[in-house]
Formats: C-alpha cells, sequence, structure tokens
C-alpha cells in the first residue's frame, strides 16, 4: 500500500472546490480493496479500525473486494472499472490498477 496525499485546492466543476485528497495504492493479487480503505481511513482518522462505521452501511466490501481482485493470482483485470461512494465524511473512488482516492471537504472558517 503506498500513500499519496497532497491538498487540492483548485476550483473544480464538482461543489467540493475545496478538499483534501488523498490517494492510496493496493496491490490486486496480494491486497483486498475494503481491507486497504478501512486501514487508510483509521489512519487518516487517526482512530483504531473498529472505531470505525460498519463498511457494508456504505458498499457491499465482498462485491467490492471481487470487483477488483485478480484471480487467482493472474494479471488484474484491465476493465477500466469505478466504483464511487461516501464512507467516513469521505467521498471514496475505487478504480482498476489498484487506486483508491479519498476526497473530504476542508473546511476553512476561523473561529
Amino acid at each position: 500500500m503506498t500513500d499519496h496525499n497532497h491538498r487540492d485546492s483548485s476550483e473544480q466543476q464538482d461543489d467540493h472546490a475545496n478538499q483534501t485528497t488523498h490517494h492510496v495504492t493496493f496491490d490486486p493479487k496480494i491486497d483486498s480493496v475494503s481491507g486497504t480503505l478501512i486501514s487508510t481511513v483509521a489512519t487518516l482518522n487517526d482512530v483504531e479500525p473498529t472505531e470505525l462505521a460498519i463498511l457494508s452501511n456504505s458498499v457491499d466490501p465482498e462485491a467490492l473486494d471481487a470487483l477488483f481482485e485478480s484471480r487467482h493470482g493472474e494479471t488484474p483485470r484491465n476493465t477500466n472499472r469505478r466504483v464511487r461512494f461516501q464512507y467516513e465524511d469521505y467521498t471514496v473512488r475505487v478504480q482498476d490498477g489498484g487506486a483508491i482516492t479519498l476526497s473530504h471537504p476542508t473546511d476553512f472558517s476561523t473561529n
């Protein structure tokens, strides 16, 4: 798993122009999408994975893993599949090739 974090505050065509974006990669031959996602969100939130919301309230973890896993150690499928959903205040995007992007709105207000 590789974590590439950067802040994306450029104007975009969506409603979340100011957000923090985290890019994580995983190896579909040995890592699961759901495990990588839960581990990453726990790290970003500085909590234990057991303290997070149940992933199945947002997406079926078994279906998510099956969609992006390689078959029996073979080369991962190159089907250009993408899934987007909300989990723990993050917009999660998963793509073929082992890429997960987590976007979180950034609050710039000062109290």
